[in-house]
């Protein structure tokens, strides 16, 4: 099991931010703070995940922690093709995780974006926070 404790991780470069499975995020403070142009990111089958400058949670326990997307994208094309897929940009997507007593944050910019999701089950997401 991965455990992030009293820490701050800030990601000032191109993509996103993810916590997998297992993973517990504790007094923390998880920061996005990028400018995407111009990228394609593409993920392709069964259960994947395409995000561009966005934060993603998936299976993980975040507790007494502050979750900040600030980023800028603009003429990105962000897609997912598949099954169960999540093609974000500029978002915050949670997914199967626990969140207490935490702050979640969006404030990305967005422009001239594509964001695809295509198959079953599957989420598309631009400047947003999603929760399933």
């Amino acid at each position: 099991m991965k455990t992030l404790t009293t820490a701050t991780i800030i990601l000032a470069a191109v993509f996103a931010t993810s916590a997998h499975a297992q993973s517990t995020v504790k007094k923390s403070v998880l920061v996005n703070q990028s400018v995407n142009k111009a990228n394609a990111t593409i993920a392709k089958g069964k259960h994947n995940l395409a995000s561009t400058g966005s934060i993603n949670l998936k299976g993980a326990k975040v507790k007494k922690s502050v979750i900040v997307n600030q980023s800028v994208n603009k003429g990105n094309n962000t897609m997912a093709f598949g099954k169960k897929n999540i093609a974000t940009t500029g978002s915050v997507a949670v997914r199967d995780s626990k969140i207490k007593k935490s702050v979640v944050v969006n404030q990305s910019v967005n422009k001239r974006n594509t964001t695809v999701a295509k198959g079953y089950k599957n989420t598309a997401a631009t400047g947003s926070i999603t929760v399933e």
